[in-house]
C-alpha cells in the first residue's frame, strides 16, 4: 500500500490533536491513559488515597535549572521579540520554560497536579497554556483575560500521570497575542504536587503512615468554630499548621468566577482569603459568617502541614452539608460593579470609573464592607488613587506589581441607595493601578 505524504500529515495531525488535554479543576481525576500501563505502575484506580500530597515548588535559581531573566517569571506571545518597541526589553528574553525538581518514584504515586499563582496578563492575551515535559498541552482556564479584563487566578491543573518524571520536570508556558498589544502573563509561583496512595513508603519514612484527620464544625451564633480531629491519639505532635478552607458563595477574591467555590489563594506561597490558619493546639479557628449570605451546601476542609517534613501536606476529607443559617429579619447581599470595565486600569492621568448599584435604603443598613483585588503598579504622584463616592480607600498600596486583596469597613453615611461610584487614577507613564476581575464589590448587611 502506498502511503502518500498527505495521508502521513493527516495521521500526525490526529496524533497531535489527541495529545491535548483540557482539565478544568483540581477535583477532576487524571484522564484515562491510552494502552496498558506498566505492570509496576500504581494509578489512581489501583489504591485508595491516603490524603497526603508531596509539594515540589518552583525555585527560580540557576542551580535549580531556572536562570532568572528578569524579576518575574514571564510568558510572551511569539511576536513580542520581533516588535520594535518591545524586542530590546529584558522581559522579552524570557522563554517561558521552568523546571521543577521532584525526587519521587512516579510509578508509586496516585495522581499529579500543577498549581499556579498567576497574574492574568495584558488584557486581551489569549490561549494561555502549558506543556508538561514536552508531552501533553494543558489549557490554562480562561477567566476573562481574552475578553480584555484584568485578571488573576490560581488553578490546580490535573496532569496525566505519564507526563511527570522523577527528576527535573520541564513546563513550557505559552500564550497568543489575541486582542492585546502584547500577549503576556506572569507566573509568580508554581507547585508540582504528587498524591500518595495508602501505604506509600514515603509516609513510613516520615512517620506519618498512621496519620489521618477530619474537620469538625460547631456553630456558635454567627461564628463557626472549626477544629481538627486526628484519628490517632498523639498523632498531632508534629503539626506545624492547619489551614481551613470553606466552600460557599460570596465575594470571588480568587478570580475563579461567580457562584459557590473554594475560597482562598496564595501570595508568595502564603495562604490568604481563607477561613484561617491555626498553629497551636487545639488547632481551632473561628469563622465569622456575619457578612456572608445565608446559604446551604457549605463545605469545609483542612490542609495540614508538618514540622519535620515541610514538603508533605495532608488534605482532610471534605465535610459537607453545612449551612450559614438565615438571620431573622436580616439579610446579607454582595453587590458587584454593574458592568466590569474592559482594561480596568489607570495610567498617564487617565481615570477609570465604575458603578456599584445598591438597592437598599441606607437607613436599613447595619454594616458594609468594600472588597477589592488590585494589581499594585503604583499610582505615581496621585495620593487618593481609589475612591468610593469620593472617599479614598488604600486598596493598592505600593508599586511592586503584586496582587493585593483588601477588605475595608465602610461608613454607612458614605453609601447611597442606587449608584455608588468607583474612581481610579494613576499618573504613571506605564503600568499603574489595575482593578482585577471580578472588580470591587460592596458586601452589605441590612434589615429586611
Amino acid at each position: 500500500m502506498k502511503i502518500t505524504r498527505a495521508f502521513f500529515v493527516f495521521i500526525l495531525g490526529c496524533l497531535a490533536t489527541r495529545s491535548v488535554a483540557q482539565p478544568s479543576g483540581a477535583s477532576v481525576p487524571p484522564p484515562a491513559l491510552d494502552g496498558a500501563p506498566p505492570a509496576s505502575a500504581v494509578f489512581a484506580t489501583d489504591q485508595p488515597a491516603s490524603g497526603f500530597w508531596f509539594e515540589h515548588w518552583f525555585e527560580r535559581t540557576l542551580e535549580a535549572g531556572n536562570p532568572p531573566v528578569s524579576a518575574r517569571f514571564r510568558v510572551n506571545d511569539p511576536f513580542a521579540a520581533f516588535q520594535k518597541n518591545f524586542k530590546d526589553r529584558k522581559e522579552v528574553r524570557a522563554n517561558g520554560m521552568m523546571q521543577i525538581a521532584a525526587d519521587l518514584d512516579v510509578t508509586t504515586i496516585r495522581a499529579a497536579e500543577l498549581y499556579l499563582e498567576l497574574w492574568g496578563g495584558h488584557a486581551g492575551t489569549a490561549n494561555k497554556r502549558v506543556t508538561a515535559n514536552g508531552r501533553t498541552v494543558y489549557v490554562i482556564p480562561e477567566n476573562g483575560t481574552a475578553a480584555h479584563e484584568c485578571t488573576h487566578q490560581y488553578p490546580s491543573i490535573p496532569l496525566r500521570i505519564t507526563d511527570v518524571i522523577r527528576g527535573h520536570n520541564a513546563f513550557q508556558f505559552a500564550c497568543d497575542r489575541g486582542g492585546s498589544f502584547w500577549g503576556h502573563f506572569i507566573v509568580d509561583e508554581a507547585c508540582l504536587r504528587f498524591e500518595l496512595p495508602v501505604g506509600h513508603a514515603a509516609l513510613a519514612a516520615a512517620h506519618r503512615d498512621g496519620f489521618a484527620a477530619r474537620v469538625d464544625v460547631r456553630p456558635d451564633g454567627e461564628t463557626m468554630v472549626v477544629s481538627l480531629v486526628p484519628t490517632l491519639a498523639g498523632s498531632a505532635a508534629d503539626i506545624e499548621s492547619v489551614e481551613y478552607h470553606a466552600f460557599y458563595a460570596g465575594y470571588d477574591e480568587c478570580g475563579a468566577g461567580a457562584g459557590p467555590q473554594w475560597h482562598g489563594f496564595t501570595k508568595r506561597r502564603e495562604t490568604l482569603g481563607h477561613v484561617g490558619t491555626a498553629r497551636t493546639p487545639p488547632y481551632q479557628a473561628r469563622w465569622d459568617v456575619a457578612m456572608i449570605p445565608a446559604q446551604r451546601d457549605v463545605a469545609m476542609r483542612a490542609v495540614v502541614r508538618f514540622k519535620s517534613v515541610p514538603a508533605l501536606v495532608y488534605r482532610t476529607p471534605v465535610l459537607g452539608g453545612l449551612e450559614i443559617t438565615a438571620r431573622p429579619g436580616v439579610e446579607v447581599g454582595v453587590f458587584p460593579v454593574t458592568e466590569l470595565p474592559k482594561r480596568f486600569w489607570s495610567r498617564d492621568s487617565k481615570p477609570k470609573t465604575a458603578v456599584i448599584a445598591v438597592p437598599i435604603d441606607p437607613g436599613k443598613i447595619e454594616r458594609a464592607a468594600l472588597h477589592t483585588v488590585s494589581w499594585t503598579g503604583g499610582p505615581g504622584e496621585v495620593k487618593e488613587y481609589f475612591k468610593l463616592n469620593n472617599r479614598h480607600f488604600a486598596v493598592a498600596e505600593g508599586h511592586d506589581h503584586r496582587t493585593q486583596y483588601t477588605v475595608f469597613p465602610v461608613e454607612l453615611s458614605l453609601l447611597r441607595q442606587g449608584d455608588n461610584t468607583i474612581e481610579v487614577l494613576s499618573d504613571t507613564k506605564e503600568h499603574g493601578i489595575e482593578l482585577l476581575s471580578p472588580g470591587p464589590a460592596l458586601v452589605v448587611r441590612y434589615r429586611k
